[in-house]
């Protein structure tokens, strides 16, 4: 007769066979060979590549227009004369730009190519990607090809396959951070730790209020410009759609008001978006450790940002008393929050988020900005500016598709548990 027994916390089917021939004896146990390491690859890493590459595919092309063929080759910067006015900074970001490139991409390869090949494929990957660039780039004029540039980011690729070679096997294959994904996430959580890795980045945009995003469309709406096809249709079928802001009562003419509602955008999105992290965490995972590392990795990332485009400023200028009000209010919240359950975090995330792009929608532009887009746009982060806006623009929009599709998964998965009984 065959029963159920336990061994190790794990069921397993139980037999007449004795004891001792069922399980190994406790003096042969060390003497056994070791398990051989398993190869794996990693997901995570192949998703990352892919959504790098397109960022920097959109960095190099922006604004996609302007499309001219002046009649020079698109490979005549290869013997170009070297540029004139490259400066040490500019070096230095195509250098650092790139070596993500080559870190993600030993780590996608990872396991079938390996080593030194892996480095080398890595090497290719910036040569082909950054060449590519600069080759386009030949057709549109607010850009200039440079063989440097195709030079500075090659040694980034290749920076970065040297940098991740000797962890790859360590971080895969022996399970360091499949261990932590596995420990920490939910199964289906990719998308989600996704969007943390990215949520830093989507700040370093000078924001109006910290941490305000999903203001596309309000952008595009007030788009002043004379081929905004999208406004001028909107324009021609809902004219009095333009006047909601002169309607609003939520003017921000004094800066005790201003430092009020930006507390209020700052504890919204930072409440949603550790809810939203929270949400594809396991019970068991250090949630306030890693939610306090995500804040902390975005302060910095924005102060560095800072620094890097106001070298006359201070790095912290834009931490407003407002912006602190609702840094540690939204912190308190959230430590009482994470205590819910799963699908009551996940509502609140989702009515926090759908606030966010509210209020980053009507609410007018604040007299008291610490900055002015003007200036961002005169900045020495002058092609990087529309991909961190873009960023800040659609992430609470795919914050709420992943709560969405994880809110449908949750209720499919209890229909088949009932329909199992």
């Amino acid at each position: 007769m065959r029963g159920i027994g336990r061994y190790d916390g794990r069921l397993f089917p139980a037999t007449s066979a004795p004891l001792s021939s069922s399980l190994l004896p406790v003096t042969d146990f060390h003497s056994q060979p070791a398990a051989p390491t398993q190869h794996r690859h990693s997901p995570l890493a192949r998703a990352g590549l892919g959504w790098f590459v397109l960022l920097v595919v959109y960095a190099s092309l922006y604004p996609f227009a302007g499309w001219t063929d002046t009649g020079v080759s698109p490979f005549a910067f290869l013997s170009a004369p070297l540029p004139r006015y490259n400066t040490a900074f500019d070096m230095l970001t195509n250098v650092w730009g790139y070596m993500p490139l080559g870190m993600l991409t030993v780590l996608a390869l990872h396991p079938r190519i390996t080593g030194w090949r892996a480095v080398l494929l890595a090497l290719l990957a910036g040569l082909l990607l950054s060449g590519a660039m600069e080759a386009i780039q030949t057709y549109l004029p607010t850009r200039v090809s440079s063989n440097v540039d195709l030079a500075t980011n090659t040694l980034g690729a290749l920076l970065g396959g040297l940098v991740m070679l000797p962890f790859a096997a360590r971080l895969i294959d022996r399970g360091g951070l499949r261990r932590l994904r596995r420990r920490w996430f939910e199964p289906h959580a990719t998308f989600a730790i996704l969007l943390m890795l990215v949520w830093p980045f989507a700040q370093i945009f000078p924001q109006e209020f910290l941490f305000s995003m999903g203001g596309v469309i309000r952008s595009i709406l007030l788009d002043p410009s004379p081929d905004a096809f999208v406004v001028n249709l909107v324009n021609g079928w809902f004219p009095e759609l333009f006047d909601w802001q002169d309607k609003l009562t939520a003017h921000p003419e004094a800066l005790q008001r201003q430092e009020l509602l930006e507390a209020l955008i700052t504890a919204c999105s930072w409440i949603g978006t550790g809810l939203l992290a929270s949400v594809a965490m396991r019970s068991g995972a250090p949630m306030l450790r890693l939610l306090a590392a995500l804040l902390a990795g975005a302060l910095l990332v924005k102060a560095g940002a800072t620094v890097l485009q106001f070298p006359l400023g201070g790095a912290w200028d834009w931490l407003s008393s407002g912006a602190r009000f609702g840094l540690i209010v939204g912190s308190l919240v959230l430590v009482l929050l994470v205590r819910l359950p799963r699908w009551l975090r996940g509502a609140l995330a989702m009515t926090l988020l759908i606030a966010l792009i509210i209020l980053s929608n009507v609410l007018p532009p604040s007299p008291y900005s610490w900055v002015s887009a003007q200036s961002w746009r005169l900045g020495r982060f002058v092609h990087f500016n529309s991909l961190s806006q873009w960023i800040g623009w659609l992430w609470p929009f795919l914050g709420l598709g992943y709560l969405a599709w994880r809110a449908e998964q949750t209720q499919l998965q209890r229909r088949a548990g009932r329909h199992a009984r």
